[in-house]
């Protein structure tokens, strides 16, 4: 018995949200076809973001003591090991050792800019669908009401609200549904957005302390 409701509350969903018409109904695919891309989007970029920010013991000071050992090669090395965009920009920057901090410090500051781009790959896509699923879900309001006034039009004398059921459908189901798509979409792209600063800021705070030890005479 359970079951046959469950059935019949999913059937009378799916009637409710694909009813609209061929337009309407194209409408609605972009929408979920944009709900799927922003969950896409985020899990992928929230896991490699986290993995990109994980912690590795005592990094910096092993840097620190390699260098202070003249054990340049070592610490690039060692650098090589670990998988971290603050691994790769301090690499950079030992491989230039020798030459005025500033050359040093641009090196490290092209290649932060080049992790940082890594870090934010695809957020734009987030952002551009936390904004487009409304905006069709509203366009789908204009479409459903048009086609409700097409019909008024085409009637002489009572209008039956069944006529109007398309357009209403196709007005309302759409405009909800890019709603419920592009709120939590907007929500995940800050999300990512915060997690990217504070690892950017971890990792500036991090390229600081390095170029500060190069200025230290040995």
């Amino acid at each position: 018995m359970i079951e046959i409701v469950n059935w019949r509350i999913q059937s009378t969903l799916w009637e409710v949200l694909f009813s609209g018409g061929v337009l309407g109904n194209v409408i609605m695919v972009a929408i979920f076809l944009l709900g799927i891309l922003s969950l896409y989007i985020f899990f992928e970029r929230f896991f490699f973001i986290r993995r990109m920010g994980k912690e590795v013991p005592n990094f910096l000071d092993n840097i620190k003591d390699f260098v202070q050992d003249g054990k340049i090669e070592t610490a690039i090395d060692y650098c090589r090991t670990i998988d971290s965009p603050e691994a790769r920009m301090i690499e950079k920057g030992l491989y230039r050792i020798g030459r005025p901090i500033s050359d040093i410090s641009n090196a490290m500051e092209n290649q932060g800019q080049l992790e940082v781009s890594k870090l934010e790959k695809n957020l734009n896509i987030l952002a551009s669908a936390s904004g487009a699923a409304p905006m069709l879900g509203f366009l789908g309001t204009v479409v459903g009401m048009i086609m409700a006034f097409f019909e008024i039009s085409n009637v002489t004398g009572a209008v039956s609200p069944k006529l109007l059921a398309s357009g209403i459908y196709t007005a309302m189901a759409t405009t909800a549904v890019g709603l419920f798509i592009g709120i939590p979409a907007y929500f995940f792209y800050n999300i990512l957005v915060t997690k990217v600063d504070r690892l950017v800021l971890k990792i500036q705070t991090h390229a600081t302390e390095f170029l500060d030890t190069l200025s230290k005479p040995l």
